[in-house]
């Protein structure tokens, strides 16, 4: 099961506006996407000081849940955000449940491990491999690549799970890098994939980044022009490759940035705001805070999105129809979720369209 150069792999929270986006794409775009999902940590109870719910309740759900959103299609499976120390009832790690229940039902995941993972995550991703016969990815830093002893770290990971190279997806996760000067971190990311020898012989190499702002204090509004520099980087970086170096696979954290927090909603009010991928960058329509000043601006904000000169117009995505919906009164004005999944869609679909003008249909 290869990941091509040609396919995308976006890296989604496992959550309601995420995995809608997800089953809401066209079937030719599901056929070219491989998502990454993170497994979130329970909601945290701010009044209580705990968290809002079991591992277990937290997570029964998934198999079936993903069966319905996302069928028999690949996807890759990363619980690296839950607490280390975090097992269910019966003593087994989240990774070995969710891979188990999963596959169960014909779902098809590859479990996603680190250099750096604690004793209990690697035996639970080795027994997923197992049992599923998937593989296994390696999701890898910059500065971890950079190391002299990265191919033997990488080697003695594999030899502990029980897998070969050939059977390894290696994800190079540059986070968010200072994008520029984008020539001194072309240099560094080439070197680091010419140097490994584990990069061109695992089963696919993944390039992921992103540029996203890691909060919407950063957006000054009405409507805002964002570079995508992670998407300027990938081509920017393929050109400097050349024919003769393998192509990695583009990846990216969709709209939003990388890391996960928790915060105290009873103290945040965050503002309505549409996430609008275009050609090298998105436009990012911010309004005022919804719970003083409701969902009832997002007809304001959607009739600014397709007013604007990069806005790719109705039947470019099931997202891009919603914003027109929504500024026509056809649709609901939603909630946080729904915009989620309005702007994780789109995003996912122009991504791919992006790679097929690149490489061809």
């Amino acid at each position: 099961m290869p990941i091509t150069h040609t396919d995308y792999v976006p890296i989604l929270k496992w959550r309601q506006g995420e995995y809608q986006a997800l089953m809401r794409l066209t079937d030719t775009v599901k056929d070219r996407t491989v998502p990454l999902i993170e497994i979130t940590p329970p909601d945290f109870d701010f009044e209580t000081w705990a968290p809002s719910k079991s591992i277990d309740d937290h997570i029964a759900k998934f198999a079936a849940r993903f069966r319905a959103k996302w069928g028999t299609r690949l996807a890759l499976l990363d619980c690296g955000l839950l607490d280390s120390r975090e097992v269910m009832q019966d003593g087994k790690h989240p990774m070995q449940f969710l891979c188990e229940q999963a596959f169960a039902k014909g779902a098809m995941l590859i479990p996603v491990s680190r250099l750096n993972d604690d004793t209990a995550y690697r035996s639970a991703v080795g027994i997923a491999h197992a049992q599923m016969q998937t593989g296994v990815v390696l999701r890898c830093s910059l500065d971890e690549a950079l190391d002299p002893a990265f191919d033997t770290n990488v080697n003695i990971m594999l030899q502990q799970l029980g897998v070969g190279i050939a059977d390894c997806d290696v994800i190079l996760d540059l986070e968010s890098p200072a994008w520029e000067p984008q020539d001194v971190l072309i240099n560094i990311v080439s070197a680091a994939i010419q140097a490994s020898n584990a990069m061109s012989s695992a089963r696919s190499l993944i390039l992921a980044g992103t540029s996203f702002p890691a909060s919407m204090a950063e957006v000054t509004g009405p409507i805002q022009f964002w570079p995508r520099r992670e998407w300027q980087f990938f081509q920017a970086l393929l050109a400097t490759l050349g024919e003769t170096v393998r192509r990695p696979t583009f990846a990216d954290y969709a709209i939003a940035a990388n890391g996960y927090s928790q915060m105290d909603m009873r103290k945040v009010k965050p503002s309505a705001t549409i996430r609008y991928a275009c050609d090298d960058g998105w436009i990012i329509v911010k309004g005022t805070n919804v719970r003083d000043n409701g969902f009832g601006q997002y007809r304001g904000c959607s009739g600014t999105v397709t007013s604007a000169a990069n806005f790719l117009g109705s039947g470019f995505s099931p997202g891009s129809d919603y914003i027109e919906g929504c500024r026509d009164g056809t649709v609901g004005t939603g909630n946080l979720s729904t915009w989620r999944w309005v702007g994780s869609n789109h995003h996912i679909t122009k991504v791919v369209a992006d790679l097929a003008t690149l490489y061809g249909p």
